[in-house]
């Protein structure tokens, strides 16, 4: 069995878990789905009173998928506040004091619920006890706000675990990117072919870590086979606990 001298685990799906009956429902074209965009129309509505909610939907919609296009085609970071603002320029909203306020309140808005939305198996947070003594953890995710990651990892008492936390909105680089691997095992004092990646998402985290030369544990949680011409993981594990078998 190969010895590793560090651990790094994803954050969202491989440690914590989304549930998303705690997302807010809206109506959208007599369809029921759940989003915050509801929440953050509330608040915007009070600065833009003309706007209808199903017209910010759309617009939200867009600026969305614009965005998401970019991250994902040169996996770098765009920061969650960008999308409200190409929203207020869209719309021709001025970026005054109250602007900048209405923006921000937005956000956090959005990202309380997201928050909210989070739990943590008390399996995940056992793994984490077991090894904490044997190896340096570190956490690399892609996500769009470090502050709001933190609070989650803060909130399920995962925060103190990891002597490294890369958040993808912090670095600049969202996984597969060589450089977001790269720095995170640079961080912990290791090679990469000294660590081991667990994560969830095939294309980003087996992917990205083989990319590299590290070593990866895949948490298959998919139904459809992945691309295994793309990298091949050294390890598949069903749940996290698996890892101590491994480790």
């Amino acid at each position: 069995m190969k010895t590793y001298k560090a651990v790094i685990f994803d954050l969202f799906d491989t440690l914590v878990d989304f549930d998303r009956a705690r997302i807010p429902v809206v109506a959208v074209d007599g369809v029921s789905v759940r989003s915050t965009a509801g929440e953050t129309y509330r608040v915007l509505a009070r600065h833009a009173t003309q706007l209808t909610f199903d017209a910010y939907y759309r617009l939200l919609s867009a600026v969305t998928k614009e965005l998401t296009a970019v991250r994902e085609r040169d996996h770098l970071e765009i920061p969650a506040r960008r999308r409200y603002e190409v929203l207020f320029e869209r719309l021709s909203l001025p970026r005054d004091t109250a602007g900048e306020a209405c923006i921000d309140a937005m956000l956090a808005t959005h990202h309380r619920h997201m928050h909210d939305a989070t739990v943590c198996p008390a399996e995940r947070s056992q793994v984490l006890e077991a090894l904490k003594s044997r190896y340096p953890l570190g956490l690399l995710s892609n996500f769009d706000s470090a502050e709001t990651g933190l609070r989650i990892l803060a909130t399920h008492g995962l925060r103190p675990y990891f002597s490294v936390i890369h958040i993808s909105e912090a670095i600049g680089y969202r996984k597969p990117r060589r450089e977001a691997f790269l720095w995170t095992a640079e961080a912990m004092g290791v090679a990469p072919q000294e660590a081991l990646f667990i994560g969830d998402t095939f294309a980003l985290d087996v992917v990205g870590a083989k990319g590299v030369g590290m070593d990866a544990a895949w948490f298959d949680r998919q139904t459809t086979p992945p691309d295994l011409d793309a990298a091949k993981p050294d390890y598949v594990i069903a749940r996290l606990s698996d890892v101590l078998e491994i480790l």
